[in-house]
């Protein structure tokens, strides 16, 4: 590994996604996907790190590790456990921990979205029935309305493209569809509400004032390449996976439709983000379908920063704007190495890369893999839900507080 430093604006940060860490025991589309014993290990995400009942412990605790920049994921389940009933208490918490955050100097960015539902919504038919649209931007809209004020960047969703070919091309994620079709409308309409929530965002901050906010959408993608390059079937997938996450970036970002998205009024050419956000899960190789969907975990081969330079590049042609990276979590025995690799070519790319975040901020509920992946960058023992340093962490924190890595630094971890 060659020595590198930090791009000098690049804020570095931690994210704490609802579902994965919070807990709590609302009806919600994981809630159900648990009970019909699609989660690995049995582990109910009414439990995850539990920090919904330890949020302010866990933001001092993030203020204590220096962290730069950090995102929090709002669960539409607790702010409007029924349709229509709003729990302000939910988002009174929710400000709490945003407060906090920012009293401590620490960039905030939340997202609104990110895999999980509403038992009531998913009722409805979620994303797939156009008519139900108006709930999730109901739900915005009221959210917005209350904690706007305190965070520096909105996400309307956290990989949308994920959660549609998860729930309704694999099955493997709720509801459990296997339909191209109807995996495509979920994600057009995904892409109609994330156009309606921004125009929605940006007219309720200017009419109150709030001049700070910038709004935008995290997609998913990785570097998809064929397991076998002499396999025509793999050849075709890669580039299957590769033309969605493209049309899905032109429907998001640009109100402009691409196959494999549906058609939709709705979508109106022009730029609907203030900044690109990329959700990252490094080199995947490709074999089957199933390579190219959320469920697939590849193992951290080398190779992926490279590959994302190069995506951003793409990207950045396309719109220029200021970039935001968030480097999906991998396990503790590469997460060292995985971290260098790709903080070292962000901060070398001459790109505006703004923050760069890693998810999660501490071991949780890891979707189908429940509790027995740790991901995260800090410890939690699940049996008495205390936080642990792990070597990642004083990796981390040593990193942010020197903002290089030399040859002896590099040295102390191996590398």
């Amino acid at each position: 590994m060659e020595p590198f430093a930090l791009k000098q604006d690049m804020l570095l940060g931690t994210a704490s996604p609802a579902t994965q860490c919070e807990g709590g025991e609302e009806e919600s589309s994981w809630i159900y996907w648990w009970g019909l014993g699609n989660v690995r290990d049995n582990a109910s995400p009414a439990v995850a790190a539990q920090h919904r009942a330890r949020w302010d412990a866990d933001a001092e605790l993030t203020k204590a590790l220096g962290v730069q920049a950090h995102r929090v994921g709002i669960d539409w389940t607790a702010v409007e456990p029924h349709e229509g009933q709003f729990d302000d208490t939910a988002l009174a918490r929710y400000r709490g921990e945003l407060t906090m955050l920012r009293e401590g100097g620490i960039h905030t960015q939340i997202e609104l979205h990110h895999f999980t539902n509403p038992a009531w919504f998913e009722d409805r038919g979620g994303f797939e029935r156009e008519e139900n649209l108006s709930c999730y931007l109901d739900y915005v809209e009221h959210a917005v309305s209350l904690l706007g004020d305190l965070a520096d960047e909105i996400l309307t969703f956290a990989e949308p493209n994920a959660y549609a070919l998860g729930g309704y091309l694999g099955g493997n994620y709720p509801p459990g569809r296997n339909n191209p079709s109807a995996c495509y409308r979920v994600l057009t309409h995904m892409a109609q509400c994330h156009v309606q929530a921004y125009e929605r965002i940006h007219a309720l901050c200017a009419a109150r004032g709030w001049t700070h906010c910038r709004v935008s959408v995290s997609l998913r993608a990785a570097d998809y390449f064929a397991a076998d390059s002499r396999d025509p079937l793999a050849r075709a997938l890669v580039a299957s996976a590769q033309s969605s996450v493209d049309a899905a970036f032109y429907a998001f970002c640009l109100g402009r439709s691409k196959l494999p998205m549906k058609y939709n009024k709705y979508l109106k050419p022009g730029r609907w983000v203030d900044f690109i956000a990329l959700e990252w899960y490094g080199s995947a190789p490709v074999a089957t379908l199933r390579d190219t969907l959320p469920a697939a975990h590849p193992a951290y081969r080398r190779g992926g920063g490279t590959a994302l330079v190069e995506l951003l590049h793409t990207l950045h042609r396309t719109i220029a704007l200021p970039l935001s990276v968030t480097l999906g979590g991998v396990e503790d025995e590469v997460r060292i190495p995985y971290l260098c690799e790709h903080l070292s070519a962000l901060s070398r790319a001459a790109l505006p890369v703004e923050q760069c975040f890693y998810v999660p901020l501490m071991d949780g509920f890891e979707w189908l893999d429940g509790q027995s992946r740790r991901l995260g960058l800090m410890a939690v023992d699940f049996l008495t839900q205390e936080r642990a340093l792990k070597d990642s962490t004083a990796f981390f924190v040593q990193l942010l507080r020197r903002r290089d890595a030399d040859k002896d630094f590099l040295a102390q971890y191996g590398l």
